[in-house]
């Protein structure tokens, strides 16, 4: 996906792709979250969701407890989007991919912005069954740590597996995906109900950003394929 960044219609088709994943992504958290809130355990939790809760909330070594405060780090945008702004910037001026650097970034923007966004819309408490401990803030429902490391980390795991062939770094996105799944429960921040609908919101992005990049990246070396004949038959006649 290194090359050239779109132009005239084929990135009109681009951001018309990411525009459609991005809906997509909003349809599904605003109508999961909606399909909640019309419940009366939006407010308080559904028994199931104590339950969970309580499982989670065990008492655990010095060392495990600061893992999982730590964890969360590695899942908030908060430290992720600068790190991808550098490595993006690194990514274009150094290995002259700057559809790589866009496709990463995009993610992260795309997943700190619904987040946001759909925090503010539906404004649900945070549990209280539990003092609250390590990086949280604004609403609970969705989980923009599960949004961010299900679409990120996973988008990053389908690149090193198209160009490397490697498959453990789905292994990696993985583990992320549920170490911070459990540090969120763990630390009584989030519903269970908050984690699946990131979970959600993740994937639908996901898939959708995926496809609007690929599907450019395959016209461009078709487009590319098609000019090299014509190109060799320049340079022998010159």
């Amino acid at each position: 996906m290194a090359g050239a960044l779109p132009r005239g219609g084929a990135r009109t088709r681009l951001v018309a792709g990411i525009a459609v994943a991005y809906v997509a992504a909003w349809v599904i958290g605003i109508g999961f979250g909606y399909g909640l809130k019309g419940t009366h355990w939006w407010d308080q939790g559904a028994p199931w969701e104590y339950a969970v809760l309580r499982a989670f909330h065990q008492t655990t070594p010095d060392w495990f407890d600061l893992a999982m405060r730590g964890s969360v780090y590695l899942g908030t945008n908060l430290v992720v989007l600068p790190v991808m702004l550098a490595f993006g910037l690194w990514l274009w001026r150094v290995k002259h991919a700057p559809l790589v650097a866009l496709h990463l970034l995009t993610v992260c923007i795309g997943a700190l912005s619904m987040n946001g966004a759909m925090k503010w819309l539906l404004s649900r408490d945070r549990p209280t069954i539990f003092p609250q401990r390590g990086l949280y803030a604004w609403a609970s429902f969705p989980s923009g740590h599960l949004i961010l490391t299900t679409s990120l980390y996973f988008t990053a795991a389908m690149m090193l597996w198209r160009w490397r062939g490697w498959r453990w770094p789905f292994v990696g996105a993985s583990f992320m995906v549920l170490i911070t799944s459990y540090s969120r429960l763990y630390l009584s921040v989030h519903w269970p109900t908050d984690i699946i609908g990131g979970v959600l919101i993740g994937v639908v992005w996901l898939i959708g950003s995926w496809m609007a990049f690929t599907s450019f990246d395959a016209r461009r070396r078709a487009r590319r394929a098609l000019s090299l004949p014509q190109e060799s038959v320049a340079r022998r006649l010159g």
